[in-house]
């Protein structure tokens, strides 16, 4: 069964042998940048645009393969019977396909992957922009100023930032 993987930079449907064989392709691999929203359908039919294309098409079964619509190409790994599909909707111009929709045992928790895998992403790019990132982050803790260790040889850590009596 496919499902949804991060590696790195990259977002990747991992298909089982036989899948890659029905659609007649290895592994999607996109870039997480290329990634503009995540949800979960709860109805496998509402993610399905356009016609099929090349792929595995057995209705109510399987809907493996590329589906296409005025120019813009999905692909879909989704098993009718399995409920839930994880839908990933992508930048048009940066990425092969402009939406992935696979059927996954636990959605929920595949979308919430995928959603802190591109939280960090974009706020490591606010970081080596020089924009703040303090906030978006719930661990983040401000670096001392300058000029003020936080710590001092042969003495316990001082907590920073201060906290306050």
């Amino acid at each position: 069964m496919a499902r949804l993987a991060i590696r790195g930079e990259e977002l990747i449907v991992e298909l089982a042998w036989w899948e890659k064989i029905a659609a007649r392709r290895g592994d999607v691999r996109v870039p997480l940048a290329a990634v503009e929203k995540v949800t979960v359908e709860a109805s496998w039919w509402r993610v399905l645009r356009g016609s099929p294309g090349r792929g595995a098409w057995i209705p109510d079964v399987l809907c493996l393969g590329v589906r296409e619509r005025a120019g813009v190409r999905d692909f879909v790994a989704i098993h009718p019977r399995q409920g839930s599909v994880a839908c990933v909707d992508l930048h048009p111009a940066s990425a092969p396909f402009a939406r992935i929709a696979v059927s996954d045992r636990v959605p929920r928790t595949t979308a919430a992957d995928v959603r802190t895998a591109l939280s960090r992403r974009r706020s490591a790019d606010a970081a080596d922009a020089g924009t703040d990132a303090v906030g978006t982050d719930p661990g983040h803790v401000p670096d001392p100023p300058a000029g003020k260790l936080g710590w001092r040889p042969g003495r316990s850590p001082l907590p920073w930032p201060p906290v306050s009596s």
